[in-house]
């Protein structure tokens, strides 16, 4: 099973390449969006090349040169068509796969609309219309998405995407948003599961993505049900903003003195009061602290962003790799 990690800014490709070059012989996903900038166009497109190494520890010297080649073996790209983005997506088919080709990727994925079968196998048939009709086959491979609002129309909408002619489905429409806010959860646990068993049971499908839904407590379910790969949104968002792990990593590199203690005391001790009180007041001084610590650490030839990569790179390796690594083994 396969995580696909979810992106559309150059500090994330930073931060992965410094986890990817960890475990070169795993393969990992790359998902973004066509209404991506030029520049990170440019950058997915020649990924893990053109991407800088930052923040990396190694007790051995690096052939970057031969690693990124490794790398490039294992790492699968997709890009949806920004359709569920803020700004959304109104490009024409001709347009959204000339963005697929010029962002290299291995996959592309149709435009769905949620829970709306009709209206999703309705721009299906359109879009293997212009794929087999323009010469798109030859670049990428065309993912078709099943919607439905139960297992039975999922199942439904999965048979007449085949009928279209196509190989690579994935199963859509699974999320929710959490209130007001912008993040997602799945809608239902059973509705997943009910879902992927009845589409494997009938048709044992060699290839299925299922978005948006990977997690790393749902990794071991997935591969049960015999999923391909899932995208993970929410990777770049949950890490110890008190940067503990990253402090006390570079405390062993002896790159922490005295002042860098000083400052990052005094940013716990806000951030903490300002956690316990929500004031204005106490926000402030939070993020005078914060900025005070962000300078000194720049000082001593370090910053909040290097202990930022580190804390997220620790947590994938420890929540997600160590998943992997554990499949590997079995």
């Amino acid at each position: 099973m396969i995580p696909f990690f979810v992106l559309d800014r150059r500090a994330s490709l930073e931060i992965l390449k410094g986890l990817f070059l960890k475990f070169p012989n795993l393969k990992f996903g790359l998902m973004t969006h066509a209404n991506a900038s030029r520049q990170f166009i440019e950058l997915f497109r020649a990924f893990p090349y053109k991407t800088r190494l930052k923040y990396f520890d190694s007790w051995e010297e690096i052939n970057e040169t031969k690693i990124n080649r490794m790398l490039k073996k294992n790492i699968v790209k997709i890009s949806d068509s920004g359709v569920f983005q803020k700004n959304g997506s109104n490009h024409t088919y001709e347009e959204l796969f000339e963005k697929y080709v010029q962002l290299k990727v291995h996959y592309g994925i149709i435009k769905d609309v949620l829970h709306d079968m009709e209206a999703t196998l309705k721009s299906a048939e359109e879009a293997i219309n212009v794929y087999e009709d323009n010469g798109f086959k030859r670049k990428f491979k065309l993912i078709g998405v099943a919607q439905g609002n139960n297992a039975d129309e999922y199942k439904e909408c999965y048979e007449m995407l085949q009928d279209l002619g196509y190989k690579y489905i994935a199963i859509g429409g699974l999320l929710k948003r959490n209130g007001n806010s912008n993040y997602v959860t799945v809608r239902s646990e059973e509705l997943l599961q009910q879902t992927i068993s009845l589409i494997r049971d009938e048709y044992s499908p060699e290839w299925l993505f299922v978005l948006g839904v990977y997690h790393p407590s749902r990794h071991e379910l997935l591969d049960k049900l015999g999923v391909w790969g899932a995208d993970y949104k929410g990777w770049l968002f949950h890490y110890d903003e008190s940067y503990r792990n990253a402090i006390k990593k570079l405390e062993v590199q002896g790159r922490v003195n005295k002042e860098i203690r000083e400052k990052y005391q005094l940013f716990l001790k806000h951030k903490l009061t300002y956690l316990q009180t929500k004031t204005p007041e106490n926000r402030k001084k939070y993020w005078e602290s914060r900025k005070e610590l962000d300078k000194t650490l720049k000082k001593y030839g370090t910053s909040l962003q290097e202990l930022r990569f580190r804390e997220v790179r620790e947590r994938l390796e420890k929540e997600v790799v160590a998943k992997m690594l554990e499949k590997e083994t079995k």
